[in-house]
Formats: C-alpha cells, structure tokens, sequence
C-alpha cells in the first residue's frame, strides 16, 4: 500500500523534496521547488510514502474551475524517485486517479522512467533527444555524421570562436528576439520570472551558464543557455542568427559544447522536439532518443468540456 499526499507548495518540506530530487536517477531540474516556485504561480505537490517519491502539478484558474497544466521552460515533471516506484503501472494507476478526483481537466507531464503509462488513452508520447558524455571526445565526435563534420569544419574556417563570456540576460533576450512569435502562449512575465530564476539563484550555484559561437568581428552567430545539476546539461534556449545559419554556428557551438564537457558522467540533455529538422540536427551528434509523456484527461461537463 502507498501513502498518497497532495501537500500545497508552501506546506512542502522543500529539503526533503529537493534532496530526492538530486539524488534520484530521474529527477531532473525542472522538479526543483525553487524551479516550480519560478516557473509557475500555482503549484501542488504529490508526495509518496515518506518522501520516497513526488511529482510537481502545476494548476491555473479559468472561469471558476482549476485544472492542471504545464507552464513554461519545463520539458519533463512526473514522478521522480525511487526507480522502483517510479516504474509501478499500479503507483501510476493510482496517482492519476487520485490527480482525477482532485481535478477535473488535466494536462500532465510526465518523465522519461514513467513508461508504464506508455499505453495508456491520453497519452501522447514526446521525443527528446540526449548524448552520453562520459567518453572521451574523440569516441563522441567519431559517432557524428559525415555532413555534420563537414559544416563543423565550414564554421572553423569562417573565423567562428567559442566563447563563454556572453550575459545570460543577453542569451534570453536573443531567444526572445528569435523565438518568442514561435510561443505566443508565453507571456513576457514569464520570460522575466525565468530571467530571475536564472540571473538570481541557478548561476549562483553554477547551475545556469551560456556558451556562444562569435564570428570574426566577435558578434554573437549561436547561443545556447545550459542549465545544470548533477545528472545532465540541458539545452534550454539556443539561438542562432540569420548569419550565423550561413556559418553553421550551431554545429560549431554543440561541438565545442561537447568537447568542453565530454569525461564527464552527465547527459547533455538536448531537450527534444517534434520537428524533423530539429530531431535529425540532434541525431547527427549521435544523440538517442529519450521519449516522455504527456497525459490529458477532460470530465468537465458539457458544454465546459468545449472550452478546453
């Protein structure tokens, strides 16, 4: 039998929680409190047992019903834990039932180990991509495709240089440049919370950082802001010029990423996507696919249930 708690986000021993989720093989940054407390205005923690296992539930408020959702700079949340656990279709079973009762509209994420809900109606499985670091570099780049190497070595001869010296503020306000039309959902808010979280807290504890890719007059061609923990690197926002796609900086940029870290024992966690083109730019690394889920539920009564 297992202890089920839903504890709101204030009432959460955030020590206990936070050292699960360091320690945990799939527990990764975004379970973080002070990641959740950044992220998203409203949150709910699901504990298990002891705080032998827990996941995040991000919720809003529309037109006087709450429901589960997943805000913004998150990829994966679900159960994080012990593996064991993590990996039960009956603890599973039994927390989706239990979120069910609690709401009635959900849209919940869920990680890479959680694949006992693989099967399950309403759930959509989502693609990520990640490299094992901990090789030398020449066992990594030896794996890369043939085209990539190539462009790899266009962007050396254009006169494009590593750098680590860019601001995170300047990273963010690139991708927003770049990208924001791309996510209209986002709110600028939401961009300033993130901003916070990464100018205030993540880089403090050398958890958020920036590489970048300059060109020969030392302007900006690719950017990529990393976050950090123990168990991987991630990609969250990288960013590339209309110049710099002409360099290939972005190849150069990864590579050099991937140099700077191999012999490590992380993942660099290349944070997915559904786009052709942006997975088969991932694969050429030598990248493997890591799916994780999204589970979505609607008992809203009709005519509710039409407005989401």
């Amino acid at each position: 039998m297992y202890t089920l708690r839903l504890i709101p986000a204030k009432e959460i021993d955030a020590a206990q929680w936070n050292r699960l989720v360091a320690s945990a093989e799939n527990g990764l940054i975004y379970s973080r409190t002070d990641y959740l407390h950044a992220v998203c205005a409203n949150w709910t923690g699901l504990v298990v047992n002891e705080y032998e296992a827990v996941m995040p539930l991000p919720y809003k408020s529309k037109l006087g019903f709450t429901y589960w959702y997943t805000p913004p700079f998150v990829q994966q949340l679900g159960l994080s834990g012990h593996p064991e656990l993590c990996r039960q279709p009956g603890l599973l079973q039994e927390i989706m039932e239990r979120i069910g009762q609690e709401r009635m509209y959900g849209s919940v994420l869920l990680n890479h180990s959680n694949n006992a809900v693989s099967a399950w109606e309403g759930i959509t499985r989502k693609p990520n991509y990640v490299l094992n670091l901990n090789r030398p570099y020449p066992e990594i780049s030896g794996q890369y495709a043939q085209d990539l190497k190539q462009n790899i070595k266009k962007a050396v001869r254009s006169g494009i240089e590593y750098s680590n010296q860019v601001p995170i503020q300047t990273a963010i306000d690139l991708f927003v440049q770049h990208h924001a039309h791309q996510s209209k959902h986002i709110h600028s808010s939401a961009y300033d919370a993130f901003s916070l979280l990464c100018n205030q807290v993540l880089s403090a504890e050398e958890q958020c950082f920036t590489r970048a890719a300059l060109n020969s007059s030392g302007q900006i061609a690719a950017v990529a802001l990393m976050l950090k923990d123990g168990k991987r690197i991630y990609n969250l926002m990288n960013t590339t010029t209309a110049a710099g796609r002409q360099q290939e900086a972005n190849h150069y940029l990864m590579d050099q990423l991937i140099q700077e870290f191999s012999e490590e024992a992380l993942l660099l966690d290349f944070e997915g996507s559904s786009l052709p083109g942006v997975q088969k730019f991932y694969q050429k690394f030598g990248a493997a696919e890591e799916t994780y889920y999204l589970f979505r539920y609607n008992r809203l009564p009709f005519p509710l249930s039409l407005l989401k």
